[in-house]
């Protein structure tokens, strides 16, 4: 009867072992269906934690937990307690988690706490299963993120790529279909000599166990788009271990720029080595050891290499002894480092040269050519003699030319007064005489003394006005700058004009908008100025015209206008009224007389109180003269005077 309980209970324990083992299968199975499918590594996991409580002794109360990398994924009712099962989640032998499992409530104790040891077998057969899922994922993510950026860089690629299986196109990139101004469609499946025209790569394909050539280079025109282009292609077989040819990788470069670009750079360098050779001074190029690397080579300076030795030494091409040698400058160069400049005239042919040596320094700084420019300068030098000789002589002329000036001021003093002399009496009698005071005349006599009275008083006027433009050449003039009541010195001035204004039976309209204005000036100066100007209007106006005698103050000075109803002046002439001894045509001082120094005078009188004055005028109009004073003179206490002090003081009348 023992015998018989004994059996039912082995019985009984292998039915359970049995079923336990089902359990395992079935979760083990299940799993790896999971593992099967390429679905997302969060996913896989929360199936596992699905499927794994099922196979542990009771899985009513089973609960599992995965941390990976930091994430948790577990199910409901988890809660890690002392008696959990775990197994570490190891990838590339590194841990990145575990596997955990563990009883919501106490359960009997088996051979690892409440567990069994074939269910931490089984969470090692699972967790190991799992690893080495992750770590092929990260091998094919990483193959797909290499094929990705490989892609990128083939189809971002400037030239054109195209991968053919034997002689046929089967991928190309957006470059090439650029550079042919092609759809894809058009080139997969296209014949590679339909793009590539290399006769080498031709007859690789004719026969392709004769090359073993790592690659193909070649450079081609082709018409594209009715325009002319330059390729340049570049083709690398794929061979088999016989040799035989499986396929093949092209690349194609659009090379019409660089190739134009090379063209030019081709013509600049004939262009710059024309321009060099046909320089007129002799160029050299000399290395750290003396010798000629380049020149323009000149016959007359130089003698040009031989065959044998196109860098020959620098003492060897000399003609004769063009270059000082002791101490060499070209040698100072290369020992200072510094620029030499110097002159040098050959004993040989006395020639001068200028020389010029530059240092050419390397990458670090070290001076490794010297380059000479050598140019002949004696007709310069003999020019510049020339010229000092020439400055000399002027120099002495000049000098001379200021001796015969002291003398010509001496003269004009002395003349003035060998002048004023007898014309004081000839003015003084001749005026008694016209007012009766030594008896009285007869008409014809009174016509007489008259035109001697007036012309009298024209030459002690031309005599007045030369002393002063002599005088004020010399910066002698003295001004005696005081308080001048204007309005009366302007009354004045057209006074003296009133008997000729009414011979030629002329208009004169005064406009002065002030009764009183003082302004500081030398009274007898500044009404020489408008005695003038005055005298001009008169004489250029024909008879029955119109005089304007104006002035009104602005801001801190007196601007005064004389105008004129007379011939006028036309524009191109304005600009050289106030020069000295100028007419505006031969033919008015007949006309009119004068002696062109009176807006000279008036100029002068004028800047020098500070002032200004101009010409408005329209030919066969009339001019306006304006006269624009200062009422006050800036810094008068501090100089009274526009130069040196002269004994005498010229007075025009």
């Amino acid at each position: 009867m023992v015998w018989i309980i004994n059996l039912n209970q082995n019985i009984v324990q292998k039915i359970d072992f049995l079923e336990k083992r089902e359990r395992e299968l079935e979760c083990i199975y299940s799993v790896s269906d999971l593992f099967d499918l390429y679905i997302p590594l969060n996913s896989l996991l929360r199936g596992i934690l699905q499927k794994l409580p099922a196979a542990f002794l009771y899985p009513e109360v089973a609960e599992a937990c995965i941390v990976l990398d930091g994430e948790v994924y577990r199910t409901n009712g988890f809660e890690k307690s002392d008696t959990s099962l775990s197994s570490d989640i190891l990838i590339n032998g590194i841990k990145h988690g575990s596997l955990n499992v563990s009883y919501r409530e106490e359960r009997p104790l088996h051979d690892m706490g409440p567990f069994l040891k074939d269910e931490q077998r089984l969470l090692d057969v699972i967790t190991s299963r799992l690893c080495k899922v992750i770590e092929r994922r990260h091998v094919e993510d990483a193959l797909l993120d290499s094929e990705k950026r490989y892609r990128l860089i083939f189809d971002a690629s400037p030239l054109g790529i195209f991968v053919d299986h034997m002689g046929t196109i089967t991928h190309c990139n957006r470059s090439f279909l650029n550079i042919f101004h092609t759809h894809k469609k058009d080139v997969v499946g296209a014949e590679l000599f339909d793009y590539v025209n290399d006769d080498r790569l031709n007859h690789l394909f004719a026969d392709p166990r004769s090359k073993t050539l790592p690659f193909y280079e070649n450079e081609y025109s082709a018409r594209i788009s009715g325009r002319e282009i330059f390729l340049r292609s570049y083709y690398v077989p794929l061979r088999s271990k016989d040799n035989s040819i499986e396929g093949g990788i092209g690349l194609i470069a659009d090379i019409t720029e660089n190739k134009n670009s090379r063209e030019e750079l081709q013509n600049q360098k004939e262009l710059l080595t024309s321009t060099f050779n046909a320089l007129q001074d002799l160029i050299i190029v000399v290395d750290r050891e003396m010798r000629i690397v380049t020149s323009n080579w000149k016959s007359d300076m130089i003698s040009p290499p031989q065959e044998d030795d196109p860098h020959p030494l620098l003492c060897d091409c000399f003609t004769h002894d063009l270059m000082p040698r002791d101490p060499c400058p070209i040698k100072d160069v290369f020992s200072t480092g510094c620029m030499k400049e110097l002159e040098h005239t050959d004993p040989f042919d006395h020639r001068v040269r200028d020389f010029r040596i530059f240092p050419v320094y390397d990458t670090k700084g070290d001076v490794i050519m010297a380059v000479g420019h050598i140019r002949d300068i004696t007709e310069r030098k003999q020019t510049e003699q020339a010229l000092k000789n020439s400055t000399r002589k002027l120099e002495s002329a000049y000098e001379e030319l200021k001796s015969l000036d002291r003398l010509k001021d001496e003269f004009l003093a002395n003349l003035r007064h060998e002048l004023n002399t007898p014309l004081t009496s000839i003015k003084g009698f001749s005026e008694l005489l016209y007012d009766g005071t030594l008896g009285s005349l007869n008409q014809g006599q009174m016509d007489a003394i008259e035109r001697v009275v007036a012309k009298s008083r024209k030459l002690q006027n031309l005599i007045d006005s030369l002393l002063f433009v002599s005088t004020n050449q010399n910066g002698n003039i003295t001004y005696n700058f005081e308080r001048i009541e204007l309005f009366s010195l302007l009354n004045d001035v057209v006074n003296l004009f009133f008997d000729i204004i009414q011979e030629k039976n002329m208009h004169i309209c005064m406009d002065i908008s002030f009764d009183s204005c003082s302004i500081e000036g030398d009274r007898t100066y500044l009404q020489q100025v408008f005695l003038n100007l005055m005298d001009n209007a008169v004489k250029f106006t024909a008879i029955n015209g119109t005089i304007t005698v104006s002035a009104h103050i602005e801001d801190e000075s007196v601007h005064v206008v004389i105008g004129d109803t007379g011939i006028g002046v036309s524009e191109r002439d304005i600009h050289v009224l106030f020069r000295k001894f100028h007419q505006i045509d031969s033919s008015s001082t007949r006309n009119y007389g004068g002696n062109g120094l009176g807006l000279y005078i008036s100029k002068v009188i004028v800047e020098s109180h500070k002032g200004n004055i101009w010409v408005e005028s329209q030919e066969g109009v009339g001019t306006d003269v304006h006269v624009c004073i200062p009422m006050r003179q800036v810094q008068f206490s501090a100089s009274s005077s526009s130069g040196p002090r002269s004994g005498e003081k010229p007075m025009l009348r």
